[in-house]
């Protein structure tokens, strides 16, 4: 009985659906009466059906405008009530301090604004961004009864299928570019239904293996290899099954005025080819060409001719495509020297449930430096509080920002490894970490800079968050139990988090129609420009060599002159004891770039692939210079 009124309610509610999203009216309708204060998961539907409408009329800006604000709309609610409660608090601390006070919560409130629930509009700010930046915004379309699980009604789509994607791309800057595509469910699919479900499927066979196998060696690091090898399959499969030759789209721009010189070379004669073929070119169709020219080297000959053929929406047989195939054949020596070429930064908005996927690992992203961010409100926020918008261009170069003492570069924010903060093997329950680390940790900045093997106060952590540029915590977790979340988000953080435990950079939902969330969404609610950690599980061992390459790169952590002014000898000595890395011979400070050329150091493909970025670009000041 039970069962059958599930049923008719689920067909009710379908009709609802269907009439409701069906009707251009009443969807403009449904969205302007909840758009002031949304209080239904169905808002972030509605808002996505109204972009899709919108993008096939070719209206992309507005539908891109509804696209962004049917991200994160739960947390959103949470960034306004967070902001407020902050501009409350700094506000009444003004009444009786300086007006730098009172500027300071006019500060907030201005962060307030950018999570505000308004009619939707083309975030124009984005054309303030560095021009270096490239975002990617990937939003998921549930179509149909998945669109009504997702709801909460029925299991879970994610075990049957893919959605649909539509990936905007915005290279930044005053003249940046704007593109869209659609990208449909792909034909066929893997044996358990879906690339979702085969993740779920390798990360509990990685928990099993952790916990039940530990002591039979031999097995353990033969399911240890099965599980590298599944996870590179799903991997190739996310990049060339799913996005095919649209993973030119996540691309970041080149750097090098030589590689961008080749690249501008090579477009115009592809376009003068095109014109003497009697065949005009949109600006549209120039963009897609150029991704497609700086993504050769990694698109197979059958990717690159299905992307011509939709790009210039024509057929194989097509006198122009064989003109143009044949050229590229005698470019691809030239066109090999972009794969390795160096790349600026991509920062990707991905959907709610995608997220859970490891796009930073893809082949093509490897080497890329690639940040993750919520949603598009989270990024203008940030960029606002780190005063990275280019209006500061005309200020002094050494302007300071009165929030968080953070110099001002055109590309990144930079902090100053000289304050930092450790926190290692709290729990006591990590020896081999403490072993492995404690000596490094204690040679970059002392014992007084951190905590090894004792259990931090909570007053401790907050005061290296506000106080300091970067905080590094090795143990289980994200350390939430060392300070709640809900605590973490009432501050003002001024420094980076480095997060090295277990799904510390995990995004997880109470159920379907909330937005996920976690450690990186309280981090970047709290301020911070940036955060790093780990998707899901690994390994302490295989955890400690991506964080000693890290610290390596980023500051020369086992070369740094402190050391030799000290007389220390770098624990590099004694890899073979603690199976850590040998140095790097060149220094990283960006981090990005010095993430994607850690994970490589891992010896399982799923430590490495776990390790992301949320929040900013990133650059640390040189660590042997007094900054502090």
């Amino acid at each position: 009985m039970y069962l059958h009124s599930s049923l008719i309610g689920c067909g009710w509610y379908l009709v609802v659906l269907k009439n409701v999203l069906e009707s251009k009216n009443i969807l403009d309708k449904t969205i302007v009466m909840n758009q002031s204060f949304p209080c239904s998961p169905f808002y972030s539907v509605l808002l996505k059906k109204k972009a899709e409408n919108l993008f096939h009329e070719n209206e992309n800006h507005k539908g891109f405008a509804h696209l962004v604000d049917a991200h994160c709309v739960a947390i959103r609610h949470a960034a306004v009530n967070a902001h407020r409660d902050r501009a409350k608090k700094k506000l009444s601390k003004s009444k009786t301090t300086t007006q730098g006070g009172i500027e300071d919560s006019k500060t907030t409130c201005q962060l307030d604004q950018c999570f505000q629930f308004t009619k939707a509009d083309f975030p124009t700010w984005l054309y303030s961004l560095p021009p270096e930046w490239t975002v990617v915004h990937i939003s998921e379309m549930w179509q149909g009864h998945e669109s009504l699980k997702m709801q909460g009604f029925g299991p879970p789509p994610l075990v049957y299928s893919l959605p649909k994607l539509i990936i905007a791309r915005f290279h930044g800057g005053k003249n940046g570019s704007f593109i869209t595509k659609f990208i449909d469910q792909p034909a066929g699919g893997l044996s358990n239904g879906s690339l979702l479900a085969e993740l779920n499927t390798i990360l509990e066979n990685n928990r099993i293996v952790n916990r039940d196998f530990r002591g039979n060696r031999a097995q353990y690091w033969k399911l240890k290899q099965e599980h590298h090898d599944q996870l590179k399959v799903l991997v190739d499969s996310l990049e060339n099954w799913w996005l095919d030759f649209c993973k030119c789209l996540l691309l970041g721009e080149l750097c090098d005025a030589a590689d961008v010189l080749l690249l501008n070379r090579v477009t115009s004669s592809v376009i003068d080819l095109m014109k003497k073929m009697k065949r005009n070119v949109t600006v549209d169709e120039e963009t897609w060409i150029k991704l497609l020219i700086s993504c050769h080297s990694y698109l197979s000959r059958q990717q690159f001719v299905r992307g011509l053929l939709k790009i210039l929406n024509t057929v194989v047989r097509n006198p122009l495509i064989t003109e143009l195939v044949g050229y590229f054949k005698t470019l691809q020596p030239e066109l090999e020297k972009l794969k390795n070429a160096k790349r600026n930064p991509v920062i990707l908005v991905l959907d709610k449930v995608i997220q859970q996927l490891p796009w930073e690992s893809i082949t093509m992203l490897s080497t890329t430096p690639v940040s993750r961010i919520p949603s598009l409100h989270f990024l203008n926020s940030l960029t606002l509080k780190h005063t990275l918008h280019r209006f500061v261009q005309n200020a002094p170069r050494n302007t300071i920002s009165p929030r968080t003492n953070l110099k001002l570069p055109s590309i990144g924010v930079e902090v100053n490894p000289n304050l930092a903060y450790y926190v290692l093997n709290p729990g006591q329950d990590l020896p081999g970490v403490q072993l492995r680390l404690q000596p490094i940790l204690e040679k970059i900045w002392g014992k007084h800079c951190g905590l090894s093997g004792s259990i931090p106060v909570e007053q401790q952590i907050k005061q290296s968050l506000i106080e300091r540029d970067i905080f590094l915590y090795c143990g289980h977790g994200s350390g939430s139990k060392y300070l709640p979340n809900d605590h973490l988000i009432k501050l003002d953080c001024r420094a980076t988090p480095i997060l090295m435990g277990c799904s510390s950079g995990q995004l997880t939902a109470s159920g379907r129609i909330v937005d996920p969330t976690g450690a990186p969404i309280c981090y970047l609610l709290a301020g911070s420009p940036g955060m790093i950690g780990m998707l899901w599980e690994v390994t302490d061992v295989d955890c400690d060599r991506f964080t000693v390459r890290l610290l390596d790169l980023l500051l020369g952590a086992r070369k740094c002159d402190r050391l030799e002014k000290q007389n220390l000898t770098p624990p590099n000595q004694k890899t073979n004891k603690t199976d850590l890395p040998s140095p790097p011979e060149q220094l990283e400070p960006e981090v990005l770039r010095a993430v994607a050329q850690s994970r490589p150091i891992t010896k399982n493909f799923l430590t490495g692939a776990a390790a992301v970025v949320y929040g900013l670009p990133i650059r640390t000041l040189d660590f042997n210079s007094n900054n502090s």
